[in-house]
This record gives structure tokens, C-alpha cells and sequence, in this order.
């Protein structure tokens, strides 16, 4: 009775203590001052910025719970609690917090194979961090797998934390080396469908071999060795073993004999430990194949659509890849229907006495899905319209997994973000996808000064300031200047671009340009302006309009300036006003425009000068450019481009010379000098042509992914020619070479060594460039 009596006083006084501690039970309570308590590494402003808990709003204890779990996921603290007191007629919310010590030293004991500098490498335990014990456990088997990369099996590594006077802490790597090892050999007993041989061939732990030392083959890991057994268990499943066994592996050092050791005696074994074996047995069971494939709970697709994309047939063998394969098809064309939720899940009948497997493919199509909220986070600078016009998705839209991918090469391409990524939520119980837009960004603001080598410039200076996205709004502002040797070439270049015009899909620019050009015998000063609009047909399908007006001065004329120069300056004098219309058209859906991996960019335009617009020259000039990208292995990369150009007068007056092709030399021909691949005359001077015909063959393939350089072998075919030419392909002269790419914070950045095949005596045995600039 007592004890009742007690738990009843107890409940009324629980009552009364939230009556009088939460008056917000009976009515609204205000917060009226907010304090934190406990601090001292962490600034009060950033724990207050991190809550959602405001003065002046109204007490939430909701709230309250989501501001200390904000609070905990800092990482800063081991403990938050919350108090509160009545103040000037509401509450005083005061934020408790305990800190985590600080890590301030981190060593290792015991490591003589690998330096202290090799273990730090890469990880992600830093002094002056607060302590945090899962991300000590994760750097300890990062330290583990580092040592069994370099061939350390039974390497220990234990982590230790002691406390210092003060209250902080050290870390120290304890660590057990253990013999080196190497996988000697990988030998599989039971398997007679599939060879040795091609079953080592996919598994990610290989047998140790003479080039073991560029990569990781010989080396041991279990956790690749047990993905190494899914590995097997797949190639035999595609090939309609569908019940085989993969045994345990069986790890045992290589035993040899005295005479193999280079020893005379009876047959006796002796062990040596710096060599394993790795033993697998397969047990591979009957093959099976395919019986009837029939389909079930499809209605907005018909069966015998469904029969057309699925390549798994009656009678096939079996294959568990072919059938996965047939399932993403269906998923996708669910998904071009707005329906990303259809579940599609294939059903297996067998049969042990014929040796079929039916299969039932159970498809629940599910409703369209519409986009719901898209939220945008990480940027900063640039503004969500920005980002928001270059989603191929808004609010309300039908989804699309297509119009995804788009949404994201779009927002890649602009070159503001180091990482973009586009994560879709469905909403619980509703046909709605959120899209939740994740931004981290870049500086796009470059101040960049240099200099280096070019085979037509020789060496090169270069300034350049770049705002890629000027005040957040996606506006390029660029101020480019560049000097070669002994004035060969003078570019100051002012530029200013808006993709946006008055928020409409309508890109303008206007270009400011000086530039001196040393050719053979002369140089050519240019200087002018041009205007440039633009406009998207479609996704990938884009137009543009360009008027220049530029004057160009012909100076340092000597005894050794070709002929053509003085044709030239018999019709137009030293200098010429040039007044040009250029439009062009441009398919690109290249994935990536500064590293493609796949796509195209195919492109004509046409110039018109003179006649109606004034000037001194009237031609018409068209070039028609393709180039191709195709992904192979490796995350390697074959190119192919062609380019097709022609130049015409349309007076009796010859084409300026800086509106004439000069095939030779970066982007061009390589292996030759500037202009060297057309016309020249007796001295050797390039003259230029009126006609051009190009090829390039490329393939590029990845030294160090993550500084983003590769490596790029080229085959160039390709000409120009001069009015009274015929283009032939049999004209064509040849080059071959190899060099580096390097995707520098300041753009493109090639250097390149050509070899040209059938020499002339004109000719030079080699050619290296170095260029910056767009890459194909």
C-alpha cells in the first residue's frame, strides 16, 4: 500500500515539475536567452550557428532533441546535455557540452620495412584533432593494409591511446611486421569446364611474377581473397553451373625439396616461409540451361516488347550475367517511363532431371513519378539559379534517369565544383522523388604566370586572370596575355561572356584582342573586337552568331618573305580592315569537354566577309570538324577526328594570308613545324592554303588518376592545299608520336614529341610542343 501510495506522489510530483519547468504544456513558452557552457576550443558562435534553437522563437522539446544530435555529429564533444531556467518571463536554454580530448601526437613503434613517412600517407588521423576512436580503429587497418600490400601477411598492428598531463591524448601505432611473403602459386583442383588459367585471370590476388613491384600482384589480402571466390563462383554461374562449390582457400607456405634448393641428400622437404600456396577446390556440379522464359505482372509494356530486349532464350546456357543484364533493360525502359520504383525480380524453376532452368521474370510496374523538392547545398558563392538552370529536372517534372545523368554532366561541365552529386529521395508513401543537389566548390578565380616552350613560339611567357563565375552568377571574366621569344608572338586578349542573357537561354560575349604574329619573313599585328551570340536547339544541338571587325598591319618585312605576301600587299597595300559574319552549328555530347571519355562534338561553320559589311577582303571560308570518343579498358580512351576546310575569294583580290590554313604543328599535324604540312616555297617558307583536309587518331590512357595525367599515343594524317591542288588522300602526309596531358588548374596543358613518316629533306627529324589550351 505504501509503495503504491508512493508511486501515485510520485506521478503527481513528475506533473508538477512539468508544469513548472515547461510552461509550454499549458501555453506557449518563449526562449529569452541561450548560453553555452563547457567550451573552450570550440567558439560559442559556431556551437549557436549549428542549433536551430533561436532566442525570441518559442521552446520546442523536439527541438531541442535534433539540436543535441546536430551537436554530436560535429565530432567535438563526448557529451551534451541541456538545462533550463526561468528568465524575464520565459526560458534560459543552456547548452552543456564536454569536449574530446585533442590528439596531440601520433607515432609508430615497431616498423622498419616501411618508413614512418609511407605509413602516414593517406590517412585520415591528424594531431590537433578531437579524439575519435572509430577513426583510430579505421587508420589501424589502413596501416594493416599497407603492409600487406608490400608482401606483409601476418602483419599486427595494434593502436594504444595515452592520456597526457593536461587531459589530451597520444596515439601510438603499435606494430608487428612479420616475414615478407609472396604469393607463389594459385593452384585449383576439381575444375574441368574452366580452365586454371582463366580463372586467375579475373581475381584480384595474383601470383607473385618478375613486375610484381609496379603493382600489387603477389601480395595477400583476405578480404580480396574472399571477393576472389564470389569471383569464381559468377564466371561458373555464366556458364550455367549454377550449383558449383567454391572450397575455403587453403593458405599454406611453399614446401620444396633439397634438390630444389640446390641441395644433394635424400628426398627430404624443407620450408621455406617467404613463399605461399593458395589451394582451391571446385566442385562444378551438371550444367544447366535455360527453360521457358516467361513474364508476369507487365502491362504497360507488352510481353513481346519485353521478349525483344531480353537476350536470354530457351535453350541458352544459363548465365546469371546475360539474365542481370535483361533485368537492368527492363528497369530502364520502366525507368524512361517515369516509373523508377518497378521492382523487377526474376523467379527460378529447376529442374534436376532436365536440367532447366525456367525462369519467371515478376514485374510490379509500379506509378509515375513526378520531382518533388530539389534542395541545393555547398554553394556558397554561386547562386542556386546558377546551378538550377542547368538542371535538365524541375519541380513537378515526369522523372527521367536520363535527364539525371544530363542534369549531372551539366553541372560538371561547368567547372565550378570539385565534386558534383545528384542524390535522389523518394518521399515515404507518395510518387514523388526529391533531388538533393550536392555542390562542393572550387576557386574559379585564377591568377596564373609562366612561361615554357612552344615549336612555334620557342619560349613562351604567359599571364592570364580568369573569373570563371564572376559575383556567383556563372559570368566569365578573362584577361589574357602571352609573349614569345624575340616577338614571335604578342597576344593581350580582354573577354567577358554571359551565358545567361536576361536570364534566357542565350549566351553573348564580346572579345577585345592585340595580337602579333611572326611568320616567315614578316610579322602580322592584328587588333579588334568581335560579338558573339548563341542559342541551345535542343540538349546537345547549339548555334551561334559572331561579327568581328579587326584591322591587321603587315611589319618587318625581309629580303626572305615569300611571295605570296607580296601579292598580297600589291592588292591591299600594309594593311586590311576585315569586317566578318561567322555562324556556326554544333552537336556535342561529349560527357566531360575538358577530359572527354565518350560522346562527340561535331561542328561546320561558315565566315562571310566583306560585300555588304565592308572591309577590304570578300571571302566565304567553311571548315567541318568531327571528333569521336570511345571508352575501352583501363578507363583508357581512342579518339578519331576529321577536318575538312575551304577558303575562297570572292574578288579578284587573293585571300589574306592570316585567313589561310596552316596545317603543322599542335592541334594540326604534329611532328612538323607551324605551317610546314602545305604549301612552301623555295626558301622553306610556309605559305598557307586555301584548302585543308585533317585526321587525328589518339589514344590516352591514365598515369596518375588523381593529378589527372595521362599519357597519349597519336597517329596525325593530314595536308593543306593551295587553289590549283587537288585534294587527294594520297597527298596526305603522315606522323606518329606520344606525350603527356596534363589537366592543370590553368587549363590543358600538352607536351608532345611527333615523328613524321616518309621524310623529306625539308623536313626535321622530330618535333616537341608544348602547348596550353583545349584539348580535342
Amino acid at each position: 500500500m505504501q509503495k503504491q501510495r508512493a508511486a501515485a506522489l510520485g506521478i503527481v510530483f513528475f506533473f508538477l515539475l512539468s508544469f513548472f519547468a515547461f510552461p509550454a504544456a499549458a501555453e506557449d513558452v518563449k526562449v529569452t536567452l541561450l548560453e553555452v557552457q563547457g567550451n573552450k576550443r570550440i567558439e560559442t558562435a559556431t556551437i549557436l550557428a549549428k542549433i536551430k534553437t533561436r532566442e525570441g522563437e518559442v521552446f520546442s522539446p523536439s527541438l531541442i532533441k535534433d539540436d543535441i544530435k546536430a551537436l554530436y555529429q560535429m565530432g567535438h564533444f563526448e557529451d551534451v546535455q541541456v538545462r533550463t531556467e526561468g528568465f524575464e518571463n520565459g526560458l534560459k536554454v543552456i547548452f552543456v557540452v564536454k569536449e574530446k580530448p585533442l590528439i596531440r601526437e601520433i607515432t609508430f613503434e615497431g616498423n622498419e620495412e616501411l618508413t614512418t613517412e609511407k605509413l602516414k600517407e593517406g590517412l585520415t588521423l591528424l594531431p590537433r584533432t578531437a579524439l575519435n576512436l572509430q577513426l583510430i580503429n579505421e587508420n589501424a587497418e589502413k596501416i594493416r593494409l599497407k603492409y600487406q600490400d608490400a608482401g606483409f601477411y601476418d602483419v599486427v598492428v595494434v593502436p594504444v591511446i595515452n592520456e597526457l598531463p593536461g587531459g589530451d591524448r597520444s596515439v601510438v601505432f603499435y606494430i608487428e611486421e612479420g616475414a615478407k611473403v609472396k604469393i607463389a602459386d594459385i593452384i585449383f583442383t576439381g575444375n574441368k569446364a574452366i580452365s586454371s588459367k582463366e580463372l586467375k585471370e579475373p581475381l584480384k590476388t595474383q601470383e607473385h611474377w618478375f613486375f610484381s613491384f609496379l603493382g600489387r600482384s603477389g601480395a595477400l589480402r583476405t578480404d580480396e581473397l574472399r571477393d576472389d571466390l564470389e569471383t569464381i563462383k559468377n564466371l561458373y554461374y555464366n556458364k550455367g553451373y549454377i550449383q558449383v562449390q567454391v572450397g575455403e582457400p587453403v593458405i599454406a607456405p611453399k614446401q620444396y625439396t633439397f634438390r630444389e634448393c640446390y641441395f644433394w641428400g635424400p628426398e627430404k622437404t624443407f620450408v621455406r616461409k617467404s613463399e605461399l600456396v593458395i589451394r582451391i577446390n571446385i566442385k562444378e556440379g551438371e550444367q544447366f540451361r535455360v527453360g521457358d522464359v516467361t513474364f508476369k505482372g507487365n502491362q504497360i509494356i507488352s510481353t513481346e516488347d519485353l521478349e525483344k530486349e531480353t537476350k536470354l532464350k530457351k535453350g541458352d546456357i544459363f548465365s546469371r550475367d546475360v539474365l542481370r543484364q535483361d533485368v537492368n533493360k527492363i528497369i530502364d525502359h520502366y525507368d524512361s517511363l517515369a516509373r523508377p520504383f518497378a521492382n523487377v525480380v526474376p523467379l527460378f524453376n529447376i529442374d534436376q532431371d532436365k536440367k532447366t532452368v525456367a525462369v519467371t521474370i515478376d514485374i510490379q510496374e509500379g506509378g509515375e513519378v513526378r520531382i518533388g523538392r530539389i534542395d541545393i547545398s555547398g554553394n556558397s558563392k554561386t547562386r542556386d539559379k546558377v546551378i538550377r538552370r542547368e538542371m535538365r529536372l524541375v519541380e513537378g517534372d515526369l522523372y527521367s534517369k536520363k535527364a539525371l545523368k544530363r542534369s549531372y554532366e551539366r553541372l560538371n561541365n561547368l567547372n565550378f565544383f570539385e565534386t558534383v552529386e545528384i542524390v535522389p529521395e523518394r518521399r515515404q508513401q507518395e510518387s514523388i522523388m526529391d533531388l538533393d543537389v550536392k555542390v562542393k566548390e572550387k576557386l574559379t578565380g585564377t591568377l596564373s604566370v609562366g612561361g615554357g616552350y612552344s615549336s612555334v613560339d620557342k619560349l613562351v611567357g604567359m599571364a592570364e586572370i580568369t573569373q570563371g563565375n564572376l559575383f556567383g552568377r556563372g559570368e566569365l571574366l578573362k584577361l589574357k596575355l602571352q609573349w614569345g621569344q624575340a616577338g614571335t608572338t604578342n597576344l593581350y586578349m580582354l573577354s567577358f561572356m554571359e551565358p545567361y542573357l536576361f536570364d534566357k537561354p542565350i549566351w553573348g560575349r564580346v572579345d577585345l584582342y592585340n595580337q602579333t604574329q611572326q611568320y616567315d619573313g614578316y610579322d602580322l599585328r592584328t587588333n579588334g573586337f568581335a560579338l558573339s551570340a548563341g542559342k541551345n536547339f535542343n540538349e546537345y544541338v547549339s548555334t551561334s552568331l559572331r561579327y568581328s571587325l579587326d584591322n591587321s598591319f603587315v611589319t618587318n618585312i625581309t629580303s626572305t618573305a615569300p611571295f605570296t605576301l607580296q601579292q598580297q600587299l600589291d592588292s591591299y597595300g600594309d594593311s586590311i580592315t576585315t569586317s566578318a559574319l561567322t555562324w556556326s552549328l554544333t552537336r556535342d555530347t561529349r560527357d566531360f569537354y575538358l577530359d572527354p571519355k565518350t560522346g562527340s562534338k561535331n561542328s561546320i561553320f561558315v565566315e562571310y566577309a566583306g560585300g555588304p559589311l565592308g572591309g577590304d577582303p570578300n571571302f566565304i571560308k567553311s571548315v567541318g570538324d568531327s571528333a569521336w570518343y570511345f571508352p575501352l579498358f583501363w578507363d583508357t580512351v581512342f579518339m578519331a577526328r576529321g577536318r575538312y576546310g575551304v577558303v575562297n575569294s570572292l574578288i579578284e583580290k587573293p585571300v589574306p594570308l592570316a585567313e589561310r590554313f596552316y596545317v603543322g604543328g599542335p592541334s594540326t599535324v604534329r611532328g612538323f613545324r607551324f605551317g610546314a604540312d602545305g604549301p612552301i616555297d623555295s626558301q622553306s617558307n610556309v605559305l598557307g592554303g586555301t584548302k585543308e583536309m585533317i585526321y587525328n587518331f589518339e589514344y590516352s590512357f591514365p598515369i596518375v588518376p588523381a593529378a589527372r595525367l595521362k599519357g597519349v599515343l597519336f597517329y596525325d594524317i593530314g595536308k593543306a592545299f593551295d587553289t590549283n591542288e587537288t585534294v587527294t588522300f594520297s597527298a596526305l602526309r603522315q606522323s606518329f608520336g606520344w606525350g603527356f596531358w596534363w589537366l592543370s588548374p590553368i587549363g590543358p596543358l600538352k607536351f608532345e614529341w611527333g615523328y613524321i613518316v616518309k621524310q623529306r629533306p625539308q623536313d626535321q627529324a622530330s618535333q616537341f610542343d608544348f602547348s596550353i589550351g583545349a584539348m580535342f
